[in-house]
C-alpha cells in the first residue's frame, strides 16, 4: 500500500475485504491518509492509514458504539488492523449522500447533534483520547507555545514573521482563559461542520471524521462547535457573535452550563477561531476568520470574561 492503485493495494484489498482494488478515486491527507477505493466487486470504500495509537483504537470503538446507538455514520468494516509497523488502516463504507450546506436552523441542530453524541459516548474513557486534535489542544505541555507542536515548520503557526503578533495574542489569552478553570471532560466530536456532516433533505445528519473526537470539557466542545459549525469545504468561517450566542443558547437548554462555563465556551470558540485563523495566515493571506476575530475578538474575550 506504497503507492495508490498500486498491486499491492489490490492485494490488500482482496486478502482482507475479499475484493481487489479496480481504481483509487480520492486521496486526501490530514489527521490520517485517506484514500476512496473502488473495489472490483462494485463497492466504495474509504481505506484510512495513521499511525498506530490508542487514540486511534478509541475512536473506532467509539464510532461503532455511536452507529449501534442509532447516529448515522459511515459503517466501520474493518479494523484497526496493523499494515506496516507503527502504522494502522480502518476501513468504512464510503457516504457521498446529504449535504454539507447550513441546514434550517443549524445552531439548534448542531448543538442537538453534539449533544446528542456526548449522551451517547458518556461511557468512554476520556484519557482514552488523548491527546485531542491539534485545534482543541489548549493544555500541551510545551513551554513557550500558544498552539501544540506542528508536523512541520511549514504548518507552525509560530513560523516566524507569518502570524500577525496581535492573532497571537488573542489566541494566548483565550488559552490562558481555557487552563485558569478545568471542568470535568467528556468524550465529544471536536470538528462538526461542514466538513464532516452531511444533512439529509428530511434533516437528519450524517457523521462523519470520528479521529475527531476529543475528550474536553463538554462547554469547550459547545463553545468550538459554536463558533465553527458553518464552515464548509473549501469556506473558511466563523459564526458572528449572535449566531455563537444563539448555539449556546440551544446547546444550555439541553445541559444547562455555570458562569464559568459559559466563560469558557466563549475561550474555547475565540481558541479554533484562533487556530483556522492562523492557517490563514500560512496559506498566504488573511481570510474571512481573520477578518472576523479582527473585528469582534475583543468582543468574543469579553464574553470569556477577559
Amino acid at each position: 500500500m506504497t503507492s495508490s492503485g498500486d498491486a499491492a493495494l489490490s492485494a490488500w484489498c482482496r486478502e482482507h475485504l475479499g475484493s481487489g482494488a479496480a481504481r483509487v478515486f480520492f486521496e486526501a491527507s490530514s489527521m490520517s491518509r485517506v484514500r476512496g477505493v473502488l473495489l472490483e466487486d462494485g463497492r466504495r470504500i474509504a481505506v484510512k492509514e495513521r499511525e498506530a495509537s490508542g487514540r486511534v483504537l478509541a475512536c473506532a470503538r467509539a464510532q461503532r458504539a455511536a452507529a449501534t446507538a442509532g447516529i448515522d455514520c459511515p459503517a466501520l468494516l474493518l479494523g484497526p488492523v496493523g499494515l506496516a509497523p507503527g502504522t494502522w488502516v480502518t476501513v468504512e463504507e464510503w457516504r457521498e449522500d446529504g449535504s454539507p450546506e447550513l441546514p434550517p436552523a443549524a445552531p439548534e441542530r448542531y448543538a442537538a447533534l453534539l449533544r446528542r453524541l456526548v449522551v451517547t459516548l458518556a461511557d468512554a474513557e476520556p484519557e482514552a483520547f488523548a491527546p485531542p486534535p491539534p485545534w482543541a489542544w489548549y493544555d500541551h505541555d510545551v513551554a513557550g507555545r500558544t498552539w501544540p507542536p506542528a508536523a512541520s515548520d511549514r504548518w507552525d503557526p509560530h513560523r516566524a514573521g507569518v502570524v500577525p503578533p496581535e492573532l497571537v495574542r488573542l489566541a494566548a489569552a483565550a488559552r490562558e482563559r481555557l487552563l485558569a478553570d478545568t471542568p470535568p471532560p467528556v468524550v465529544g466530536h471536536s470538528d462538526l461542520n461542514g466538513l464532516n456532516v452531511r444533512w439529509r433533505p428530511d434533516g437528519s445528519p450524517i457523521v462523519h471524521d470520528w479521529d475527531s473526537l476529543a475528550a474536553r470539557p463538554e462547554c469547550v466542545l459547545a463553545g468550538i462547535l459554536a463558533a465553527n459549525h458553518v464552515e464548509r469545504p473549501g469556506t473558511g468561517a466563523i459564526a458572528s457573535l449572535a449566531v455563537t450566542g444563539r448555539l449556546l443558547d440551544h446547546y444550555e437548554e439541553r445541559r444547562p452550563f455555570s458562569d464559568v462555563e459559559r466563560e469558557l465556551a466563549w475561550a474555547a470558540g475565540v481558541a479554533v477561531a484562533s487556530y483556522n485563523a492562523a492557517f490563514e495566515y500560512l496559506h498566504g493571506q488573511p481570510g474571512p476568520v481573520a477578518r472576523r476575530l479582527a473585528s469582534d475578538g475583543a468582543e468574543r474575550l469579553r464574553r470569556a470574561g477577559l
